[in-house]
């Protein structure tokens, strides 16, 4: 009979994880602590099935220890730039209603990119572009 696996950690739900070799890599040891903290915050609406659909406007930082626009703005770049998310949707000034807008939309580049239908995203599903090499 099999035993049952025992973990030491009583998760009490959904769990976001980041793998250790992406903790080891250069990409993520060279991130400053605000895109460190931003990742964080982008990965708490991380369901496993909405890569691709994970919005990061200033009121969802807000939760928490506040962050303006330009620091955030500046975090997605270095996120961006570093290889460890994706911008799925661009921002679009006047959405489906005239006068609103459209938030830009992120995807982990570790992980695979989930269909999100009716989010218009620039980028199709597929797997994860992210090489831990």
């Amino acid at each position: 009979m099999a035993r049952k696996k025992q973990y030491k950690v009583d998760f009490g739900g959904r769990v976001f994880a980041l793998p250790h070799r992406l903790l080891m890599h250069p990409a993520f040891d060279n991130l400053s602590p605000k895109a460190v903290t931003v990742l964080i915050k982008l990965g708490r609406h991380y369901n496993g099935r909405n890569n691709g659909d994970l919005a990061c406007t200033v009121e969802m930082m807000a939760e928490g220890r506040k962050m303006d626009a330009k620091t955030l703005a500046s975090a997605l770049q270095e996120l961006i730039d570093a290889g460890l998310i994706i911008r799925t949707r661009t921002y679009r000034k006047g959405g489906r209603e005239p006068g609103m807008a459209q938030c830009a939309l992120y995807a982990l580049a570790w992980a695979y990119i989930d269909e999100c239908p009716g989010k218009n995203l620039e980028t199709s599903p597929g797997p994860a572009p992210f090489k831990f090499t």
